[in-house]
């Protein structure tokens, strides 16, 4: 990010800037730990804290800008410091919204959106790996694929930055059309429709629509990217839910794939290979990530790629040594134990491809350690029912957690498997246990939603190494 003056930020976003108008900055925060020099934070209101009472914190660690919308605080900073400035405004998210609009404009640069219910950090991960191979590419860290996160990833660009690739995530209806109405993507991505966040939005066609609000500023000239295997992303569907205000990019194994994937081979822990077919090229594509699944997240990037000018062959080799994802099927050897952490977040559909790996791996025990799944609405009870039948294809010992461990069971169960079963009512009562149930050559999959905070177990097992 390039130095900004306070008073270009205060008049893009409608603010007023109070206290010392000599100050400047480098960099956006919200979090107040973060906040040091040349950091200008952000004091967020949110359900449960005001990032306003942090403020003096942040001051003391160096921060000397502020955005503010509480005049209290606003006025005891400004007070007690002679050195501090504040922007001050109605709404600090709007605000920050604002001002990372003007900023992206400014710069000009090309905007990448990816979104869909399964997939999208490491789809964004990949899409920006291969354009990093022609282009100076900023793109969301972690999973900010929030409006903060996407305004925080807005300010990671600078005059150098070719294209921003950005994450986007919802969990209602507008969302991400909001999302869209400022960023105005150039070219969108949507790797997969399935049931997260059914609880809030009722229907998978509601969901369907939610991810489909990518389009909505799109034009003829600007290309999306989809997965046309997903539920939902079919032509006919596309035709129902959308304007098709866009240039269509089929990508998947279908006959509706304008360029097709095939011959998907796992390599065990060094990935997976498959083929891209584009016209009368064939090429051949190397994973270092785990799971055939990834393949058409690969594919995404790959022909995200090539619309920017990038040949299907250079972009396809860009992937060959990717790094994976922390928390999304992350393989690592712990004393003998191979460990398969895919504990970020859950839903059936991402259930079941972390235990297709499971299963693929070579051990003598597959231990499944699986949490409650979260936002399944009516599909809560089916959901898991059939994530522990697949358990039961899958592995040979499944730790079932939380409260909807009794669903998991009945679904192993009614597989008619030898799977050994064990039950907890929480991600604390479980920890110990999975521990000591570890031998060497086992492989153990964590996995559940994020607020289980089973990503714990995984955490624990790794300390085994010391």
């Amino acid at each position: 990010m390039r130095t900004l003056q306070l008073s270009t930020l205060a008049m893009v976003s409608k603010s007023k800037l109070i206290g010392n108008l000599a100050n400047s900055a480098t960099s956006f925060v919200i979090d107040s730990r973060q906040a040091f020099d040349d950091t200008i934070f952000v004091c967020v209101k949110g359900p449960n804290n005001d990032g306003h009472k942090y403020a003096e914190s942040a001051y003391n660690q160096g921060c000397r800008v502020f955005v503010m919308s509480d005049f209290a605080a606003c006025d005891a900073m400004c007070s007690a410091h002679s050195d501090a400035s504040v922007i001050f405004c109605d709404n600090t998210e709007d605000a920050f919204r604002d001002m990372a609009k003007w900023y992206i404009d400014y710069l000009g640069v090309k905007k990448v959106a990816v979104t869909g219910s399964v997939g999208k950090t490491t789809t964004k991960t990949l899409t920006a790996k291969v354009l990093a191979s022609r282009y100076n590419v900023v793109s969301s860290q972690k999973n900010y694929n929030t409006h903060l996160g996407i305004c925080m990833t807005s300010f990671l660009a600078d005059e150098n930055t070719d294209i921003i690739v950005y994450e986007m995530g919802m969990d209602h209806t507008g969302e991400i059309e909001g999302f869209c109405s400022w960023v105005n993507p150039d070219t969108c991505l949507i790797t997969l429709i399935a049931d997260s966040h059914l609880e809030r939005l009722g229907s998978k066609e509601a969901i369907a629509d939610a991810k489909l609000e990518i389009t909505k500023f799109m034009s003829d000239d600007k290309a999306l990217i989809y997965n046309c295997d997903s539920p939902f992303l079919d032509k006919e569907n596309l035709i129902k839910r959308t304007k098709m205000n866009f240039m269509p990019v089929p990508v998947g194994f279908g006959e509706e794939a304008s360029v097709r994937i095939a011959n998907v081979r796992d390599r065990g822990l060094d990935g997976i290979s498959f083929e891209m077919i584009f016209r009368d090229e064939i090429r051949e594509v190397k994973l270092p990530l785990l799971g055939k699944h990834n393949a058409s997240n690969a594919a995404l990037a790959v022909v995200c790629g090539m619309i920017y000018g990038i040949p299907m062959k250079d972009a396809a080799e860009a992937l060959s040594d990717v790094s994976g994802v922390e928390k999304r099927l992350a393989s690592e050897d712990v004393n003998g134990v191979l460990l398969l952490d895919d504990s970020y977040n859950a839903n059936p559909a991402s259930m079941a491809a972390a235990l297709d790996v499971l299963s693929s791996v070579d051990a003598k025990r597959k231990i499944a350690v699986l949490a409650d799944m979260y936002e399944l609405g009516s599909d809560e009870r089916e959901g898991h029912i059939q994530t522990g039948f697949k358990a039961a294809k899958c592995a040979d010992i499944l730790v079932a957690i939380g409260g909807n461990a009794d669903l998991f069971e009945q679904g192993a169960k009614d597989a008619v498997s030898d799977i050994e079963i064990i039950k907890f009512s929480d991600t604390n009562a479980a920890k110990q246990s999975v521990l000591d149930m570890l031998r060497s050559g086992d492989a153990v999959l964590v996995k559940g939603s994020n607020s289980t905070k089973v990503s714990t177990i995984a955490e624990e097992i790794r300390k085994l190494k010391h």
